[in-house]
């Protein structure tokens, strides 16, 4: 919460539309830490993995839901409530 505000400007500069995540009736969500989550429009990414390495190096950023890497291993759901392994 401390480093809100300078996380929510620099988001603004580097093309994000930032926006505190909410509960039903307004008030912020609260991670079990005590953090607050700003949720992110980029619209289109071109360069995701450029863009994660320009949030993370924000300010009071704890993590970032930019996913480059590849997964070792894949678990695809089933209507039926089983699972496929791919990897």
């Amino acid at each position: 919460p401390l480093a809100r505000n300078t996380a929510f400007k620099s988001i603004l500069k580097i093309g994000g539309k930032p926006q505190i995540r909410t509960l039903e009736r307004g008030y912020p969500f609260i991670t079990e830490n005590g953090n607050i989550i700003l949720d992110c429009n980029f619209g289109v990414i071109k360069k995701p993995k450029l863009l994660r390495e320009k949030i993370e190096k924000i300010a009071g950023v704890l993590e970032v839901g930019i996913f480059t890497r590849k997964p070792d291993i894949i678990y695809k759901a089933k209507s039926n409530g089983q699972f496929d392994i791919i990897k």
